[in-house]
């Protein structure tokens, strides 16, 4: 259970209620026996509405191969919309926003990570992590097939312009040849599972579900 309300001590060792509220009271700091006593914050009353959770259900009618894509992309937009803050204005902002890519990269390509919280581990270098969106096979156009990207075309910014990129294991803690060499099938007709194109900076492939990490340098 995500959210739990549970209005009587079970007995089963926590000594209070589970009450999940929209206020946060819980009755955390009631003494046993105590459970719901005064109605005050800890002192067993909690009487605030039960959390609520909100969302909204989207519905798409078309062909099942054009409803996958637009499915993919309604979910990155739903569980990842753009963060929102509010200042007076005149507030002087001691980061500026700025845009990390020089362009969009293409729709079947996702950006998972960039970041230096780890160069210092890693002799300066960030973190980057690709996604491919789609599962071979999802639907009929060449969103759902292997894509090359050069990595200089989307990071060129001023700030942000690589130089190059050397790619890691998912956790960037060893490098890829130090994985299980698995047996792999013939590549079938469609072209979706062929081999992987080995990375030579500065361009890369993708294959569908397939995520890639590198450690990079920006000039």
């Amino acid at each position: 259970m995500v959210h739990r309300r549970l209005q009587e001590d079970d007995n089963r060792g926590v000594q209070e209620p589970l009450n999940e509220t929209m206020c946060g009271c819980n009755d955390i700091r009631a003494a046993p026996g105590a459970m719901g006593a005064h109605g005050h914050e800890g002192d067993g009353g909690c009487f605030c509405a039960g959390l609520t959770v909100r969302g909204r259900h989207l519905l798409v009618f078309d062909e099942v191969q054009r409803a996958r894509a637009l499915r993919r992309r309604l979910m990155e937009e739903i569980q990842q919309p753009p963060a929102l803050a509010f200042a007076r204005l005149g507030t002087p902002f001691k980061t500026p926003s700025r845009t990390v890519l020089a362009e969009a990269l293409p729709p079947n390509v996702k950006l998972v990570t960039l970041t230096s919280n780890y160069a210092q581990a890693h002799n300066g270098q960030w973190l980057l992590r690709l996604a491919h969106v789609y599962e071979a096979g999802e639907t009929a156009d060449d969103l759902a097939q292997p894509v090359t990207i050069d990595l200089t075309r989307y990071f060129r910014r001023p700030g942000l312009a690589i130089t190059s990129a050397v790619e890691t294991t998912l956790t960037a803690n060893a490098a890829p040849a130090a994985r299980l060499t698995w047996k792999t099938e013939v590549a079938p007709a469609d072209g979706a599972f062929t081999a992987r194109t080995p990375f030579a900076y500065p361009s890369l492939t993708l294959r569908p579900m397939e995520v890639r990490t590198f450690l990079a340098r920006f000039r």
